[in-house]
């Protein structure tokens, strides 16, 4: 998820104004988000695959991405049929499965992953420093923008640096169970991320400062 994964390609959607992109890509996904019908959703779902389409991104990389976002849409589809009350349509031990559950799960399926798809085709194929120039040029506020594309920046710088603590432990041949030193050497792992993060954004910051910001 850190990766550039939808940044590079040649259709005209990744040659297209970011400007024009970000604002159709919220105002889309803001209208799917309002749809209340299923054949709405339905249709909104259908033109979001035509989007994916038409921007020639990689299917199996976008497939992925619907996946790990379907996991978390999954568990609704463990309790919204059960608990919308209606048409029963058929039981699960003593639990009903009504009419309007499924239809209720089903809509909310459609929508985000419109919506998923929309992001995807519109947003995320914007490379992020262009992104925060196209925010600064359509009046978002320069801190919200910085703060913006620090965090992308060392959100990677982090991840690496877990890593590498993660390797230091596989080295030490640490083997995790359900034991009282796997649950300190977690809480250890944690601290420290925590710690070398803070110590780099001392010296980010004032190496920032060295050359002027004053932001």
């Amino acid at each position: 998820m850190l990766e550039n994964t939808f940044q590079e390609g040649n259709s005209f959607i990744h040659h297209s104004d970011p400007r024009i992109r970000l604002l159709s890509g919220f105002a889309i996904a803001f209208a799917i988000a309002l749809l209340k019908t299923l054949e709405a959703s339905f249709a909104a779902f259908l033109v979001s695959v035509f989007f994916i389409f038409i921007s020639s991104l990689a299917l199996k990389k976008v497939v992925k991405t619907l996946l790990f976002a379907n996991l978390f849409i999954g568990f609704l589809w463990l309790f919204v049929p059960f608990s919308v009350s209606g048409d029963t349509v058929f039981h699960i031990w003593r639990w009903a499965v009504t009419y309007e559950g499924i239809k209720l799960a089903l809509l909310i399926t459609l929508k985000c992953n419109a919506i998923l798809m929309v992001i995807i085709t519109f947003i995320a194929t914007i490379p992020v420093p262009i992104m925060g120039y196209a925010l600064s040029s359509l009046g978002l506020p320069d801190k919200f923008i910085l703060i913006l594309l620090m965090s992308y920046r060392y959100v990677h710088v982090i991840f690496d640096e877990y890593n590498r603590l993660v390797q230091a432990l596989k080295i030490r041949c640490f083997k995790p169970g359900t034991n009282l030193h796997t649950y300190k050497t977690y809480a250890y792992l944690i601290a420290m991320v925590f710690i070398r993060s803070y110590e780099r954004g001392i010296r980010v910051y004032q190496a920032m400062v060295l050359r002027g910001f004053n932001g």
